[in-house]
């Protein structure tokens, strides 16, 4: 029963005793009337009540409901638009559309609606303002915003604090237990004013109610006030988030993360920008969404084949499911010391590629990494005999537990469960520590985490990135591994304990044990060692961790000391070392150095190595030539390497296309002519193509 002095469901605000207390009985006999199957009498009587009271909104919202309880949702639109010309602002009509379009899958016209009719509702109207919260609830978790979500189930349970449903349902969803992370089921609340800015605040938020839409305007009208107000700049994107404006919020906690003292909540910040990004309809702000393509299935024979073939090759991992007719699986992509391939089973594991549900004609499957979304939709392509345009794709938010998907690996072959662990968690190292962390990341301005360590601005945001995908990795295969040793490698903690500089043939049992822990270095780390102390394999341990990191001069120090030492009989490969002393003195002007470090490399190779890679040395020193000018030498020297190997197209492709850039187009033009005929001959279309490619080119430049 309707407390009389309780806020008006209909929403105008007045008391229930002075709005539609008259109407109210009336009201309750139609839908007596629908409950007991006399569909016609609660027409009638719901007409006659509309007769009397024409004028009142309420009972057009309420003959809406009616018929849309009926089925009749036309009918239903067209008393709702009755309704909002008498009062354009019925906050039950806002409520009542939203539940219509909630309940026919439109989820973003349903949270629309009902954060129009949060608005329009007394913020003192308890029982209705708990129907459109829940509903907000509903629709934020569908849009991947728990921030805005939490923010929706909180206000319900402070509206019902005595309810024990609300209770529960916080705890499941946001609770320890959690499989959301921490940062994305966290409590959120607001920072109290600086002293300084006291009165300020004081004044701005006198006047405001519950409502978000108000806190927002008071903490925006601060930060105009003072733009300094770091705490005011986070309040402000709290508050945002939790209206689902996850797009401003992230714009306010940006200003807080940069001005803010507050180191810890400047990283929580960062941590808390990473959620919001993954919110629907962030997409091009975020660095993780799941690409999705949906088929209509039509050749069944063809689609068992494909399932079979992936099940025997072991890329499928069937999913248990409970609903009838449904498949649901994992679907990995094999590899072999790193790269990926289709078919038979690689030899390291299968790394996340899809999940694929089946269920009836509709094939779904979800990828959360790009490259491998394409090469799958190409492979289901070409399985299923399927047109340009019988793959509907789309892009949605990330699942928060398929962020690190890039990083995992589902090892193949190996009933060793610790065995297939440190493989797994060895395969997120190499992902994490030597590719992640070189990877321009749009929440860092597309600067990748190495780069961004070094800017004031941007470590703190670089720390809170490393503490989300810590968190979204808690509950899954990557728990185990320590994201430390990311902030460790690009140099921004002493967490992980590194070794001291080992000396040559030392270590655990007298072997180069400490090789990892030079691995994980810094750069700081590398450049404190001292290269004579080195093993050999030490050495070149060093210089690939260096080179990893993108420390030129450190790798070229390393090269240097690599280079100085006498031939190897167990390391007499040494092109890295030369190779990468001539691009540093290209990169500092001195051709003529690099001429010199390559020709003493292939001296070296000759004599230690038996000239193993001497096309290698070859080729970096015919586009040194290039460089430098020379067209003649740059000629003469990929001639020969063309006359080494007639077949290699790669060598007079790079030939052709040097001529080009030295403006030499009918030399170009030989080049790919006779690489053209060479093509023919073994029936290589690619190189064919190619070819035919530099041709046009060399004739464009006048040749």
């Amino acid at each position: 029963m309707t407390d009389l002095y309780g806020m008006c469901p209909c929403g105008s605000g007045k008391k229930f005793k002075w709005c539609c207390q008259p109407i109210a009985a009336s009201i309750e006999k139609v839908f007596n009337l629908e409950e007991a199957g006399q569909h016609e009498m609660a027409l009638r009587a719901m007409d006659d009540l509309v007769k009397a009271h024409e004028t009142n909104p309420e009972v057009w919202g309420q003959k809406a409901k009616l018929y849309y309880m009926q089925g009749n949702t036309d009918q239903a639109e067209e008393a709702l638009e009755k309704a909002f010309t008498l009062n354009p602002k019925y906050a039950y009509g806002f409520y009542l559309r939203g539940s219509m379009r909630f309940h026919e899958g439109e989820s973003q016209g349903a949270l629309l609606l009902a954060r129009r009719a949060a608005e329009a509702y007394h913020h003192e109207a308890y029982d209705s303002l708990t129907g459109v919260y829940s509903m907000i609830f509903d629709c934020e978790m569908r849009h991947n915003r728990p921030v805005a979500a939490r923010a929706a189930l909180e206000v319900v349970r402070n509206l019902n604090p005595n309810s024990d449903e609300t209770r529960e349902a916080i705890n499941e969803v946001f609770g320890p237990e959690s499989r959301l992370p921490p940062a994305a089921a966290k409590h959120y609340t607001l920072r109290p004013a600086q002293t300084s800015r006291r009165a300020a605040w004081d004044e701005a938020l006198k006047e405001v109610t519950p409502k978000f839409t108000e806190l927002a305007s008071a903490y925006q009208r601060l930060t105009e006030q003072d733009p300094s107000d770091a705490d005011a700049w986070y309040n402000l994107g709290i508050a945002r988030a939790w209206l689902g404006e996850n797009h401003q919020a992230l714009e306010a906690l940006e200003v807080f993360i940069e001005r803010t003292t507050d180191e810890a909540a400047a990283v929580e910040a960062a941590s808390l920008g990473e959620v919001l990004r993954c919110g629907l309809g962030m997409e091009e702000q975020c660095d993780y969404v799941q690409h999705v393509m949906m088929i209509q299935l039509t050749n069944v024979q063809a689609v068992n084949g494909m399932l079979q073939e992936w099940l025997q090759s072991r890329r499928l991992i069937p999913l248990a499911n409970q609903e009838e007719g449904v498949i649901t699986a994992i679907v990995l992509e094999l590899t072999k010391s790193g790269l990926v391939t289709v078919g038979n089973p690689g030899t390291e594991g299968g790394r996340f590629a899809a999940y694929m549900m089946i269920s009836g004609p509709m094939m779904r499957l979800h990828c959360p990494v790009e490259e491998s979304y394409q090469r799958l939709k190409d492979e289901v392509r070409t399985k299923l005999g399927l047109g340009l345009n019988d793959i509907r794709a789309v892009r949605v938010p990330a699942q928060f537990a398929d962020i690190l998907a890039e990083a995992v690996l589902f090892p193949i072959g190996s009933g060793d469960e610790e065995e297939a662990s440190k493989r797994s968690l060895d395969h997120a190292g190499r992902f994490l520590e030597d590719t992640w962390i070189h990877r321009p990341l749009k929440s860092l301005s597309n600067i990748s985490p190495l780069d961004a360590a070094g800017s004031a601005k941007l470590r703190r945001k670089v720390r809170g990135i490393v503490e989300f995908l810590r968190q979204t990795a808690r509950h899954g295969m990557l728990a185990q591994y320590d994201f430390a040793k990311i902030l460790h490698k690009i140099g921004l903690s002493a967490t992980v304990e590194a070794s001291a500089p080992p000396t040559a043939g030392t270590g655990v049992s007298g072997t180069t044990s400490a090789a990892p822990a030079i691995s994980a270095m810094n750069a700081a780390e590398l450049a404190a060692l001292k290269h004579e102390d080195l093993s050999e394999e030490q050495l070149e341990q060093a210089f690939q961790t260096a080179m990893r990191l993108d420390a030129q001069e450190i790798a070229a120090h390393f090269a240097k000391a690599g280079v100085d030492r006498p031939a190897s009989a167990g390391k007499p490969d040494r092109y890295a070392y030369y190779a990468t002393l001539a691009t540093r003195a290209l990169l500092e002007g001195d051709p003529q150095t690099a001429l010199a470090h390559l020709d003493a490399g292939l001296s070296h190779d000759a004599a230690a190595n038996e000239g193993k890679r001497r096309d290698d040395y070859g080729l970096r020193r015919a586009n040194v030539l290039v460089q430098r000018g020379e067209a003649e030498a740059a000629e003469q020297a990929f001639l020969a390497l063309i006359e080494r190997s007639p077949r290699n197209f790669k060598f007079r492709g790079q030939a052709a296309e040097a001529m080009l850039k030295l403006k030499q187009p009918a030399k170009a033009l030989q080049f790919a002519q006779e690489g053209l005929k060479e093509a023919g001959q073994a029936n290589d279309r690619d190189a064919s193509g190619y070819m035919n490619d530099l041709i046009n080119a060399a004739k464009r430049q006048g040749a």
